[in-house]
């Protein structure tokens, strides 16, 4: 799972700052879908390989869902910050 986390966050990273100078906010609604997609992956996986074993698991499977989802809002907000900082550096030069 850490492969696609760093995966996730480069792709973040780099099609911010691309989609930043093309001024395209559609790229939000992308990576919006794919953080969301990866969360509840990652939670249904995890859930799976607990099994039966309800209450000890149950706690670190709600630790890990906010951790991911804490992963995922992080992640989008520094795209943003690239992602207009990309824009404004378009506006300044001309593009």
């Amino acid at each position: 799972m850490r492969e696609i986390e760093r995966a996730l966050a480069a792709a973040t990273l780099v099609g911010s700052l691309i989609n930043g100078f093309r001024h395209d906010l559609a790229w939000f609604l992308l990576i919006g879908a794919a953080f969301g997609l990866y969360i509840v992956l990652a939670d249904r996986a995890l859930r799976r390989r607990i099994g039966p074993r309800h209450w000890p698991s149950e706690g670190f499977a709600r630790f890990t869902f906010n951790t991911n989802l804490y992963f995922a809002v992080r992640n989008l907000l520094v795209g943003a910050l690239v992602f207009a900082l990309a824009g404004s550096a378009a506006g300044l030069v001309g593009l």
